[in-house]
């Protein structure tokens, strides 16, 4: 007769088992092409730009603004995704999936009510643990968080690097928004990879982009 399994391989894990953490930080790094002090500014910049992320998306809901609360869980969506906080990532993603039956003429009536609000409970826990192990990890204190650089409004290269340059998750709004300038001043083979960077939310190889042979001009 075969001996039973031994507790060792059916106890999931051991007590006292540190939980594993909710930011991948080398995954993120490689994101970054190996470049860690980048890498520790974009953490820096995701703890201090979104901290108060969960409570602008709870207000929009509260006040039947739908369309907001969406816009809002897609960029909280995108910077969770570009630091490799992949939980946090997945509970924003379900509950910009239940807030797209919203429309301008739908609004707030078209989603389930019920539902968004236990995904958006969801979404607030998991940003709060996030928030909670950047502020315990070590060096973190210490990377400066780049402040965005002035350009003139109607400079919307310059706009898009100061926002990619901060790892700003609007930066992919506006990529979609400028689609026919940024064609005409880029061309349409360079904006669909410089598109395809953004949309991946890899940031770092869209200013690679803009800072090729021929952009000196970009960088104002």
């Amino acid at each position: 007769m075969d001996k039973p399994p031994t507790a060792e391989k059916t106890t999931p894990a051991a007590a006292g088992t540190a939980p594993a953490p909710l930011v991948d930080v080398e995954a993120g790094v490689e994101r970054l092409m190996g470049n860690r002090p980048v890498y520790l500014r974009a953490l820096a910049r995701f703890r201090h730009d979104y901290r108060s992320a969960c409570a602008a998306i709870g207000t929009a809901l509260e006040t039947g603004n739908p369309l907001l609360a969406g816009r809002l869980v897609h960029t909280l969506k995108g910077a969770a995704g570009m630091i490799e906080a992949r939980s946090l990532h997945a509970a924003a993603l379900a509950l910009e999936t239940a807030l797209r039956p919203a429309s301008a003429l739908a609004g707030a009536s078209a989603i389930d009510a019920a539902q968004v609000e236990l995904l958006f409970v969801r979404l607030d826990a998991e940003l709060a643990h996030v928030l909670r192990e950047l502020d315990g990890m070590a060096g973190l204190a210490d990377a400066q968080v780049a402040t965005p650089r002035l350009v003139r409004p109607s400079d919307l290269l310059g706009r898009l690097r100061a926002l990619l340059d901060i790892g700003d998750g609007e930066a992919v709004d506006l990529v979609e928004q400028s689609q026919d300038e940024l064609i005409a001043q880029l061309g349409e083979r360079d904006y669909g990879r410089l598109s395809g960077a953004v949309a991946e939310f890899d940031f770092e190889r869209a200013l690679a982009l803009l800072d090729g042979p021929g952009r000196a001009g970009v960088n104002g």
